[in-house]
């Protein structure tokens, strides 16, 4: 009886984390043009953030990143001068990039690129949301 309860607790338990794996990067159409696919090559380079709104717990946090960088690198690795975002890997897929950072941290950013002009709208791993703009250096 105890081995059923066990095999049990462990089955929801697979099912629920792979149910957030694969629902916390979801694409959402909000009609705000940014379910255009993206092109690699448009986001390789250094951007800086020129604004930015955070969102935990209810309290918004606005220029909490401008004048931070980040350095999106062809072999799927990023550098940052933000602690928050810090070093790691990305994939990009159609318009979202999934980003895992060296402390084990996951953010999932929607992107529209426009010419030199970058804008994140995303969720991390630690239950911020956010929305920042980037210009390229």
């Amino acid at each position: 009886m105890k081995t059923n309860k066990f095999w049990s607790i462990l089955v929801m338990l697979v099912v629920s984390v792979t149910a957030m794996v694969f629902t916390s990067c979801s694409s959402d159409d909000d009609g705000d043009g940014g379910s255009k696919d993206i092109n690699a090559q448009e986001v390789f380079g250094t951007w800086t953030c020129t604004a930015s709104t955070d969102k935990l717990d209810g309290q918004t946090i606005t220029g909490y990143m401008v004048g931070q960088t980040i350095t999106i690198k062809e072999d799927g690795k990023f550098t940052s001068t933000s602690s928050s975002i810090g070093n790691g890997t990305w994939v990009l897929d159609g318009n979202q990039i999934t980003a895992t950072n060296t402390s084990g941290d996951t953010f999932c950013t929607t992107l529209v690129v426009s010419g030199n002009t970058m804008k994140w709208n995303g969720t991390s791993s630690q239950g911020v949301s956010f929305n920042y703009t980037w210009k390229k250096n």
